[in-house]
């Protein structure tokens, strides 16, 4: 998917470097904006409006491909902006993220409040904002953040929004919270604040919860990818619940195609959440006397998936790099070849494994479901989609224990 970010006051698009790319390891084309006037400190902002920010996004909407879908992400007063392009071109937008903002409706002031400087709007100090705000941005953060803030326009911030397309309420919306709860949005819509207002119109809003302070593309960015990756996979109306790491829980009640993938698709987001992230080194570590690492894990899960779903499920011949493997010689050579690859080449090696198995799972289970018989048959039998889909939960589940422990070695995040 096409993901375009737009980023609130104060931030250009190289500020979004540590979500777009674990985005792009997944597979995403993504387009980080700066929008006009945010150039540099230097840049003249003078006579810089609303509508400018609006038509730069709108542009990089038209140039994506009309094959493409396209999913728009506004953080903070970016979610105006997010939101004015969406009113502009609901017919080429799959999906509208809004973190840590909300969809600004017709009329509606986009980011009044701040003090400004001629043409200017510089970062305030601190003091400004509340601790929520702040929550996870350290000293040496806030210094970094400081160093990399732009005066954003006041023609910008100063501006009142224009919608003018309706069919705006039927794109569907995730809203992301992060200073505050999902609980305190449904209260303020409950209670029909103005500021969130458009929500009670919307179609489709699904809320999740990513507990850190006003910016998590800071504090926690890879989370906040995950989410956003997690969001680009959302059917329209999938009143599924997200938690805080992407992870949707399965249906409770639901079809044994949809409890099973569900499951599947929840062991492999934890595994994500383990295994990817770390450094070099910290895809190298082991514990104690075994000799497995994240990024054997990494290495591993992707034969796996290939294994299973093409070459196994569907019949295909094996691709690279397993193809070329001298397998008699070294039986483990992904476990050990591992630490020659760097982070990005096994997060993107592993995310596109998953993405082919998604593809020829969901070919299959529309064409004959999960009691399909894979093309290959094993020395104990042939296997049907439903043994190879539970015995993946199952490889998935096993891995992702030996994965809590590596983790937390490293840099002690813990599972649940």
């Amino acid at each position: 998917m096409d993901i375009i970010l737009i980023a609130g006051l104060w931030l250009d698009g190289p500020s979004w470097d540590s979500v777009a790319e674990p985005l792009r390891w997944a597979g995403h084309e993504v387009h980080a904006i700066t929008l006009p006037g945010m150039e540099s400190v230097d840049s003249d902002r003078t006579g810089i409006t609303l509508a400018d920010h609006v038509a730069a996004v709108v542009a990089v909407i038209d140039s994506i491909p009309a094959s493409r879908r396209v999913m728009v992400v506004g953080h903070s007063a970016g979610c105006a902006v997010a939101w004015a392009a969406v009113d502009a071109r609901p017919h080429r937008v799959a999906r509208a993220v809004v973190i840590g903002g909300f969809p600004t409706a017709d009329g509606d002031a986009i980011a009044s409040g701040f003090g400004g400087e001629g043409a200017d709007v510089p970062l305030p100090d601190w003091s400004m904002f509340d601790e929520a705000d702040l929550r996870g941005l350290d000293e040496a953060w806030r210094e970094r953040f400081r160093q990399l803030a732009i005066p954003s326009p006041a023609g910008v911030t100063g501006a009142s929004q224009h919608l003018h397309d309706e069919r705006r309420y039927r794109i569907p919306v995730t809203a992301v919270c992060p200073e505050y709860t999902p609980e305190m949005l449904h209260g303020w819509i409950d209670d029909g604040l103005a500021p969130v207002a458009e929500f009670t119109r919307i179609e489709d809003v699904t809320v999740i919860g990513l507990p850190t302070g006003h910016w998590p593309q800071f504090t926690r960015a890879y989370d906040l990818a995950r989410l956003l990756d997690t969001c680009t996979r959302l059917a329209p109306g999938d009143p599924a619940m997200i938690d805080e790491y992407g992870r949707v829980d399965p249906p409770a009640a639901g079809a044994e195609t949809a409890v099973l993938l569900g499951f599947l698709e929840f062991q492999r987001t934890t595994f994500d959440w383990r295994c990817i992230g770390p450094d070099a080194a910290g895809l190298r570590a082991t514990v104690g006397a075994s000799d497995i690492t994240l990024g054997g894990l990494l290495k591993h899960m992707a034969l796996v998936e290939d294994s299973w779903f093409s070459h196994t499920l569907h019949g295909h011949d094996r691709g690279e790099p397993w193809a070329s493997v001298d397998w008699d010689t070294d039986p483990d050579w992904e476990w050990h070849s591992a630490a020659d690859d760097t982070p990005g080449e096994l997060a993107t090696m592993w995310h596109a494994a998953v993405g082919r198995s998604r593809r020829l799972a969901a070919e299959t289970v529309a064409a004959d479901g999960l009691d399909t018989l894979a093309a290959r048959s094993k020395e104990w039998g042939t296997p049907n989609l439903r043994w190879i889909v539970t015995h993946m939960i199952e490889e998935y589940a096993r891995h992702n224990g030996h994965a809590d422990l590596i983790r937390e070695t490293i840099d002690g995040v813990t599972g649940e």
